[in-house]
């Protein structure tokens, strides 16, 4: 996956001076928009990891909250993104305080082109966890493609402080101090 990121990103070709312009018109400073559409670099919580983080919340979940993440899960994985964010929503009813079926819903929120809800949804996860790396991640990349470029640099260099390495590595590689 690092690898997959630094090519996506970049970091493999050379930056200009500091100062100059890149042949793509961006200064070397500034992340391209190709690399910052890809910071996204965490998909949707899915999997025996999601379930067991979300099981080890010592049964404060109730089981209808895990069966609706559940389907949730199943429904964006086939792409039927209102399913997904009704499951998402019925499941954090019964736990408004689960990062990941916020980050989820976000997904299935950005996936369906419903970009402000899922700038929200993010919002929300990173405001039950402030350390959700991978909600600041991809509301990094969401702020970015919607024109919020000094919010987007903010979450990057929130993900760089919370030690994600590739975005230490992506904003060094652009002269950012984070």
């Amino acid at each position: 996956m690092k690898d997959r990121l630094a090519d996506i990103q970049g970091l493999d070709s050379k930056t200009a001076a500091p100062g100059r312009e890149t042949g793509n018109g961006w200064s070397a400073r500034d992340p391209s928009p190709e690399s910052i559409a890809e910071i996204q670099i965490n998909p949707p919580v899915f999997g025996p990891e999601a379930d067991a983080r979300i099981e080890q919340s010592g049964g404060m979940i109730p089981d209808e909250a895990v069966a609706a993440f559940r389907r949730g899960n199943a429904y964006l994985a086939v792409r039927n993104y209102e399913r997904a964010v009704s499951d998402y929503t019925r499941a954090l009813e019964g736990a408004p305080r689960c990062p990941e079926i916020y980050f989820n819903r976000a997904v299935a929120h950005e996936k369906a082109g419903r970009y402000s809800r899922a700038l929200e949804d993010y919002s929300s996860a990173l405001a039950v966890d402030p350390q959700y790396v991978r909600a600041c991640c991809n509301r990094a990349s969401l702020c970015w493609l919607q024109g919020e470029r000094d919010r987007a640099l903010e979450d990057m260099k929130r993900a760089a402080r919370l030690g994600l390495r590739e975005m230490q590595v992506y904003l060094k590689s652009k002269g950012i101090d984070w």
